[in-house]
């Protein structure tokens, strides 16, 4: 068992090494409940494990859109369908950028056909692989629009200071991802 485990880790690293290179990520996020849940969309998707990437991909896309409305006060409590959000989000449009809306729709589009596991949806791993690309790459794209800084002197300049979360003595709560 143990040989065919160490086989098969050696026969993909190139594979995963490459995919992981594929990923730009920021380093810095808001310790947010989905924020060490990106860095699994990351894992999966390097590791080759596509499918789980894409329903994992929307589901923090969900979480976001929802942190999103909650501090732009357009939240609600208990569950709120992601369209009905978005719908929230473009009433914003004044606030929030149309590409913020665009990039979170990208990872959501055919949620349902990887949630129900519809079985239409297609298991080539090349085309899987395609897809879960996709989706990781727009919600990495949004999160580092949302989460955007700058290094200042050390210290971070937050572009959308509203979206990171600050302890009550003034000092940012942060996840970091030097290195996964």
């Amino acid at each position: 068992m143990q040989d065919n485990l160490e086989q098969d880790f050696l026969a993909s690293i190139n594979d995963r090494i490459s995919r992981y290179l594929e990923l730009d990520f920021i380093q810095v996020v808001p310790k947010t409940h989905f924020a060490p849940i990106t860095i699994e969309c990351i894992l999966l998707y390097r590791d080759g494990y596509f499918f789980a990437c894409i329903a994992l991909c929307q589901a923090v896309a969900e979480a976001l859109l929802r942190f999103i409305c909650e501090r732009n006060d357009r939240g609600s409590k208990g569950f709120v369908k992601f369209e009905t959000n978005i719908r929230k989000l473009r009433e914003l449009k004044d606030k929030i950028p149309l590409d913020w809306i665009e990039t979170l729709e990208r990872v959501w589009e055919n949620r349902n056909d990887y949630h129900h596991l519809n079985p239409d949806v297609s298991t080539q791993k090349e085309k899987l692989r395609e897809i879960a690309k996709d989706k990781i790459v727009a919600l990495l794209d949004i999160e580092s629009k949302v989460f955007a800084f700058e290094w200042i002197d050390g210290a971070i300049k937050r572009t959308h200071p509203e979206y990171w979360l600050e302890t009550d003595s003034g000092h940012l709560n942060s996840y970091l991802r030097f290195e996964l």
